[in-house]
């Protein structure tokens, strides 16, 4: 065999055999969507061992393990997570850039999974909130506070300054695309391509969305500490983080955060509230991301099509889909809180043009250089050509990485505290948890988890106050 088609051969065989983050996680997965938590924390370890640290994907794996680890009720360990991913990402909110010329170079010759993954903005708020419930399980509410204030940080950050970056990102990589003489607005207009991008995305796919990014289960769990905290301006910022959520709700959903609205509003006119019971149900798991493939037009005389590979949502069901709670004057019925999954995809479809254009500019980039090359080897052209082929089938990837273990709602239902101290939760999926103590405080939230129908929840108590 000719030594320039081994060389190739080689390089695009490694380049194939190259494992994905989501096939990396799924032994994780299998265990955590099963319930068996203990056996996902044991998976995760290894993973949490090689890449913790690592520059491209570290923030990605924290993220995850420190969800997999807290579901196991390893906090220690869990914090450390969710405390390394926010060392890596805490410089984006007012330091360094978002975008790194040599990472765009880089992702033009190969693809987007060359990028260091920083997070998306509903990532940075809920890796906070996380940390946040961390500490109110461990009692410590005010440190939970400081973790929800920057959870509130990045949502203000991302109102600001977002659209702005899309904005130069996907200039950027129409501009690389120029360079190499291929104009993505050619593509974008096909009439072809469009078609099967609204089949594949909706009509959004080509309107960047004015998202506020607020993630309204961090308001809410905000608005709880803060009442838990008593103090005259905690009780007016609780009332404002109340009266946030009830307007993204709307009506008739937003009905028992009106009743925080009103409480908080009647605490900061001097008048006692009554002890109360917050039942949170984090429950399902939220989009990951599947892969379509797709012959593009180039409008290039040497190649007029490559293709091309792009990220989907991929939905995931059979959640604990609503609960009630017993042991109180009356059964209280649980309302959705927070549908992750359209935060998800707003911030998706928010984004979803600058994608496009980035994977359009980097196949086109790919399937020149191969042309070119092939040109340049004369009598061994062949072998160059296969090899580009064999090269461009392994780099034209979509992005698959995302926070696979963020759940797909969280649900909430309110009541007094029952005069027993005690009370129950019937899942929908008919699980039952029963005889929760309460403690003895104003407030308290009793933490529900169940990421499968048919799975035993967890459950913990968080008071609202320090002991």
């Amino acid at each position: 065999m000719h030594r320039t088609m081994r060389c190739a051969l080689l390089l695009s065989t490694a380049l194939l055999c190259a494992c994905g983050y989501d096939r990396k996680m799924s032994g994780v997965i299998a265990a955590y969507d099963g319930g068996q938590y203990q056996q996902a924390a044991t998976n995760m370890q290894p993973l949490l061992q090689e890449y913790s640290d690592a520059p491209i994907n570290g923030v990605v794996f924290n993220l995850d393990g420190g969800s997999v680890l807290r579901a196991a009720d390893d906090l220690p360990g869990s914090m450390k997570c969710f405390d390394t991913a926010y060392a890596s990402v805490r410089p984006y909110l007012d330091q360094e850039a978002e975008t790194k010329i040599t990472e765009e170079a880089a992702a033009v010759v190969t693809n987007q999974t060359v990028r260091t993954y920083r997070g998306t903005t509903y990532d940075r708020i809920l890796l906070n909130t996380f940390q946040a419930l961390n500490y109110l399980q461990l009692g410590q509410p005010d440190k939970a506070n400081v973790e929800l204030n920057r959870a509130l940080l990045w949502q203000q950050d991302a109102v600001e300054r977002n659209a702005d970056r899309i904005e130069k990102e996907q200039a950027a990589y129409t501009k690389a695309g120029e360079s190499k003489g291929y104009d993505a607005s050619k593509t974008l207009q096909d009439e072809g391509f469009r078609k099967s991008m609204e089949q594949a995305y909706g009509p959004v796919w080509d309107k960047r969305g004015n998202a506020n990014y607020e993630v309204t289960f961090t308001t809410y769990l905000r608005g709880l500490v803060l009442m838990g905290r008593g103090d005259a301006s905690s009780l007016d910022q609780a009332r404002q983080s109340f009266k946030s959520v009830a307007g993204m709700l709307g009506e008739p959903a937003n009905a028992a955060v009106l009743q925080d609205v009103a409480m908080a509003d009647d605490a900061t006119r001097g008048i006692t509230p009554p002890k109360m019971v917050w039942v949170l149900l984090e429950t399902g798991r939220a989009p990951s991301r599947k892969e379509f493939r797709l012959d593009i037009p180039l409008f290039m005389q040497q190649v007029p099509y490559v293709g091309a590979a792009f990220p989907l949502l991929d939905y995931h069901g059979d959640q604990v889909a609503t609960f009630s709670v017993e042991g109180g004057e009356q059964p209280a019925s649980a309302s959705l809180l927070c549908d992750v999954d359209a935060v998800v995809k707003q911030e998706f479809d928010d984004k979803l043009p600058l994608v496009i254009t980035a994977t359009l500019v980097s196949s086109a980039s790919k399937a020149v250089a191969t042309y070119f090359a092939q040109k340049a080897a004369g009598d061994n052209g062949w072998a160059v050509a296969l090899g580009g082929a064999l090269y461009q089938v392994a780099m034209n990837s979509a992005d698959l990485r995302c926070w696979l273990t963020l759940p797909k709602q969280w649900m909430v239902a309110r009541l007094p505290r029952p005069a027993s101290g005690k009370l129950s939760v019937a899942l929908g999926d008919g699980q039952r948890v029963d005889g929760v103590e309460l403690p003895d405080q104003t407030f308290s939230i009793v933490y529900l988890k169940s990421v499968r129908s048919g799975t035993k929840p967890l459950c913990h108590v968080l008071p609202l106050a320090a002991p």
